[in-house]
């Protein structure tokens, strides 16, 4: 809907109901799209419009958030169900770090305000990837389907899509797991109810503290708190006041996510405002149950066990059982090629045996800070196989080079190698070395502590060798590379 319409002093709703009506199309399917690509002079007349179109039954949305005036101003001043964001958010999203951060604060506001966010522009398996991981609700975009002018050719069902759907659930099974353990579910009414119906399911449901509310295809609406019908029913002449109302002046809006949400997600959409405290969950759009404040903690808790389990107690980080369900992972995704690099301190035992064990750990942790930070920017797995060796495991696109990722690995090595000297005491770093005994016992001179790093990189296609191998692989170039100049090899694994 091109915004200046709304301005036009003859622009009336009547002869869009009657053409519906005519139609036989329902309100409630239809949403008008309020450009961002002109100025709105007169807010207060086009909120008005807008606020009766909703009354109506209409979803209103603010299409190409981000590309035109005062985006911020119209998403306070406008009562959007919608906010479509603007190609310009979504192109590279995957690599560029301020464009994350920008896009992922906008979905935060939206969610808090009971909306949703649309992502425009999907080129790609990586922009699809990086807008799921944000909390981005529907995408769309070429890489879904490009636009048709016959209508049988809309697909109902997107086979490439499906596939990395399927994937991302395999990647958070044991979130879902865990989400699906415990929602809680109260049975919605719908939005034309009558207030005789909502208050029976109320009394039907006397520990509940708010009813979910969706329309005639279970999409989620909103809620009514338990405790507003109580400010009716115990004030004088309450109740009538109460059934002269109908579920839409009553129903506050609510949270509403995906089922198949990550943890991180949830705790980050609920842990954003102390005043949140329900989700309401969906399962392909339609109201599925909810969670509350106490069932949260109990996922957060519970996942922290599991997380105890498999972590290195000292890092912190990702321990062996981890590191092998990602390589079993990467090497069943044929599409991608990957990298898995393992990195090994040289000259460790002689640095712990001078400075002590205390100062052996804050090497470690200092390398495993590196490697968080600098993995977390490539979009890598990191692991810490024990003492001082480290996992880090990338997935390729199909453009990159060997030579890029051995600049990585580079890069990591070189951050370590340079901080570790302020480790040492000024005199041994003007030596450029350390006294110690050597594993036969015999004392000898060793050089300041460094990194060695081993880089296997995995083919894309059909592949025909188990983990047990690729650990073999690995471990053979760790060996290797302590013995080279620089201190890294790299080799290939095919078919």
């Amino acid at each position: 809907l091109d915004n200046r319409v709304l301005e036009l002093p003859y622009f009336c709703t009547e002869s869009m109901d009657l053409l519906l009506k005519r139609l036989d199309i329902p309100k409630k399917s239809l949403c008008f799209e309020i450009s961002e690509k002109h100025r709105l002079r007169d807010k207060v007349k086009v909120n008005k419009i807008l606020n009766l179109f909703r009354k109506q039954g209409y979803k209103i949305a603010l299409d190409d958030f981000g590309s035109g005036f005062s985006n911020i101003n119209k998403l306070y001043h406008f009562d959007v169900n919608i906010l479509k964001i603007d190609r310009f958010f979504i192109n590279g999203i995957q690599n560029d770090q301020k464009k994350s951060v920008i896009l992922s604060n906008i979905i935060r506001i939206v969610h808090e305000l009971g909306g949703i966010i649309v992502a425009e522009g999907i080129e790609n398996d990586e922009e699809f990837n990086a807008c799921r991981k944000l909390g981005c609700d529907l995408l769309q975009g070429y890489f879904i389907q490009r636009p048709v002018l016959n209508t049988s050719k809309i697909k109902l069902q997107y086979d490439h899509i499906n596939f990395l759907i399927q994937s991302y659930k395999k990647n958070i099974k044991k979130d879902i797991f865990l989400i699906k353990n415990h929602m809680m579910s109260i049975n919605p009414i719908e939005i034309s109810a009558t207030m005789d119906t909502f208050l029976n399911k109320l009394r039907d449901n006397r520990d509940a503290k708010f009813i979910p509310i969706v329309d005639s295809d279970r999409i989620p609406l909103g809620i009514i708190k338990e405790e507003k019908v109580k400010d009716f029913l115990f004030a004088p002449f309450g109740r009538e006041l109460l059934k002269k109302k109908n579920i839409k002046q009553l129903m506050d809006k609510a949270i509403i996510k995906d089922i198949n949400s990550s943890i991180d997600h949830l705790i980050e959409v609920f842990t954003s405002d102390s005043s949140n405290e329900f989700i309401l969950l969906t399962d392909k759009g339609r109201y599925k149950g909810f969670l509350n404040k106490g069932s949260i903690i109990k996922i957060m808790s519970e996942r922290k066990i599991g997380e105890a389990r498999n972590q290195n107690p000292l890092t912190r980080i990702n321990g062996n059982i981890s590191i092998k369900k990602y390589i079993h992972q990467s090497l069943t995704d044929e599409k991608n090629k990957y990298a898995y690099v393992y990195f090994d301190f040289n000259n460790f035992k002689s640095f712990n045996d001078k400075y002590g064990f205390k100062k052996g750990d804050e090497a470690i942790l200092l390398f495993g800070r590196i490697l968080r930070r600098e993995g977390k920017k490539y979009g890598g797995f990191i692991g810490h196989v024990g003492g001082d060796d480290f996992f880090l495991g990338l997935k390729l696109r199909d453009y990159e080079s060997s030579y890029n990722i051995i600049k990585k690995v580079r890069h990591i090595a070189k951050n370590f190698n340079e901080s570790i000297r302020s480790y040492y005491d000024p005199e041994d770093i003007q030596k450029g070395y350390i006294v110690s005994l050597d594993r036969e016992g015999i004392q000898r001179k060793f050089p300041i502590m460094n990194i060695s790093s081993a880089v296997l990189e995995i083919s894309n296609g059909k592949r025909g060798f188990s983990i047990d191998q690729v650990s073999r692989k690995i471990f053979s170039l760790k060996k290797s590379s302590k013995k080279t100049i620089d201190f890294l090899v790299f080799s290939k694994m095919t078919g």
